[in-house]
């Protein structure tokens, strides 16, 4: 359209050359846009910066602008690849928006001099009115195809980013798709490593582009803030708040197209993450039920391997609960690296790789860490398991300690299979709720009137046991008086019908152990 301008005008005005320049660069430039032969190949190399030329005087003063004295007229700037010494007269005349904006300029040339008449201004001016309003109309009409392609483009990256599966899919996709839509010379996509805190380079469009391989958090500020003139924009990759990576691109300033994509892109990195954390919960979960000696069915070394997991190293395994998300997140913090868990609904397996500090280190770390949790969890461990064949006994260990801390501790805590003591035996018994036994039936009498009463019988006699009949032993260790201990051995004679004088300990303390046990069963 400006090319047809310039013929046009040169045409009417019978002038040697025609030049069009619009307003660019934010304001701050004139470019020459169209231009009659033989200077139509400077078209887009000719800048005049703003107060330049004669040309920028009549877009400041919005009003037609001559000159016959183009060497000594201060207005004026030479531009010799315009061969301006060949001219004697200059007319420039601005060309005004509808809204009264200046966004270009019109300037006609001779190589005679002459003066332009007010009739032939006026058509000029007249001219560039018409020139304004075609100009804004075929603007307008490319914003709108413009803006048709980016809408066809972030349509494409949607569907693209509903269709990937995996990283691998998806990264690669996002440059490419980026470059198209921010229309750049390079795209970039860059994902938080959280162990390094820095961000790694993980996919470009091209292949060559070149870029950093890795961005540090720290330098984000002015990462983030390149735009305009460097012609580069970079956007975060942000979802729930949580920083996943960052969208870069050369060569372009499209920051609003970029930030759209990468929110986008975003959104399908927490969806792939959903999906390969699920795989993973899948893969760790039926690895867990192989070693448990279950029916899975499956490749045992290869989920090992995928799970950077390995067997013959040495683990603990755990199991806790009730399960949360607080004690999920503190116990994985606790675990030493190469560490597995699998949450279900009310409790937490895992196989803990127990690190070079040894054993004793990793179990004081749980201890701490059991001490913090606002909900109370009891968690059990088994023996040090070592080689494949040994999980399937950890985990029934696990368990059996898990159940062992309700029981020997009356409460939540952190309990080993070692310490279990005679409990290690009497869980891998059967209680046939069924067994007539008079110890048993004695000893149920009392742990039903301790519930019904609120006292604590059952334990005053099970402490009594363990310290073999020491009285003062037993009440220091119950912190009560030695006649109070007595007032409760005394009732409890009364309540069971057990004479600890006559009976035989080892069958009472053994009736204690199964009715503590069934209960805890039955909880």
């Amino acid at each position: 359209m400006l090319a047809a301008v310039v013929r046009l005008l040169s045409d009417a005005s019978a002038v040697h050359a025609c030049f069009v320049y619009l307003v660019e660069d934010g304001g701050e430039r004139l470019v020459l846009r169209a231009a009659s032969d033989p200077y139509a190949h400077l078209v887009g190399e000719i800048t005049l910066e703003r107060g330049e030329g004669l040309a920028w005087w009549a877009a400041e003063h919005k009003e037609p602008a001559f000159t016959q004295e183009l060497t000594s007229d201060p207005r004026t700037k030479f531009v010799p690849e315009l061969e301006e010494e060949k001219f004697q007269s200059l007319l420039s005349v601005p060309i005004i928006a509808r809204e009264g904006s200046v966004i270009g300029v019109i300037s006609l040339h001779t190589e005679a001099p002459r003066e332009f008449s007010d009739p032939e201004v006026e058509v000029l001016a007249s001219s560039a009115s018409l020139v304004a309003g075609a100009i804004e109309n075929a603007r307008l009409y490319e914003e709108t195809r413009q803006r048709v392609g980016e809408l066809e483009h972030l349509a494409e990256l949607a569907e693209t980013l509903t269709r990937a599966q995996s990283l691998e899919e998806l990264l690669p996709a996002v440059a490419a798709r980026g470059l198209d839509l921010l229309r750049a010379a390079s795209c970039h996509v860059y994902l938080l490593d959280p162990g390094s805190e820095e961000l790694h380079l993980r996919a470009s469009a091209p292949a060559n582009g070149e870029a950093p391989k890795s961005i540090k958090l720290q330098s984000l500020g002015p990462e983030l803030g390149r735009s305009g003139r460097s012609a580069a924009v970079a956007v975060p990759l942000v979802a729930d708040d949580e920083l996943l990576g960052l969208l870069t691109a050369k060569g372009t300033s499209e920051v609003e197209l970029a930030r759209a994509a990468a929110n986008q892109t975003a959104v399908a990195l927490k969806k792939i993450e959903l999906i390969e954390r699920l795989t993973e919960k899948n893969l760790i979960k039926d690895f867990f039920e192989q070693l448990a000696g279950g029916s899975v069915p499956g490749d045992l070394e290869g989920r090992a391997a995928r799970l950077g997991c390995d067997l013959d190293h040495r683990y603990v395994v755990l199991a806790a609960g009730p399960a949360d998300d607080a004690l999920e997140k503190a116990v994985a913090a606790a675990a030493p690296r190469g560490s597995l868990f699998d949450r279900r609904d009310d409790s937490i397996r895992g196989l803990l790789r127990i690190p070079m500090s040894g054993e004793e280190p990793l179990l004081e770390k749980l201890r701490e860490v059991h001490e913090a949790l606002d909900t109370p969890v009891s968690v059990g461990i088994s023996h040090v398991c070592q080689g494949a064949a040994s999980f399937r006994a950890g985990f029934e260990e696990a368990q059996h300690a898990l159940l062992g801390a309700s029981v020997i501790r009356g409460k939540p805590a952190v309990m080993t299979y070692e310490e279990l003591g005679p409990y290690k035996y009497l869980l891998r018994m059967p209680i046939d709720s069924a067994m007539r036994d008079q110890h048993r039936d004695a000893v149920t009498r009392i742990a039903e009137y301790d519930r019904q009463r609120q006292t604590a019988l059952l334990r005053t006699l099970e402490e009594f046991l363990r310290r073999r009949g020491n009285i003062s032993a037993t009440a220091e260790a119950l912190y009560v008086h030695p006649n109070t201990l007595r007032q409760r051995l005394r009732r409890i004679q009364e309540l069971s019908g057990i004479d600890l004088r006559k009976d035989d300990w080892l069958l009472v303390e053994i009736a204690v152990k199964m009715v503590k046990l069934q209960e805890a069963l039955g909880r």
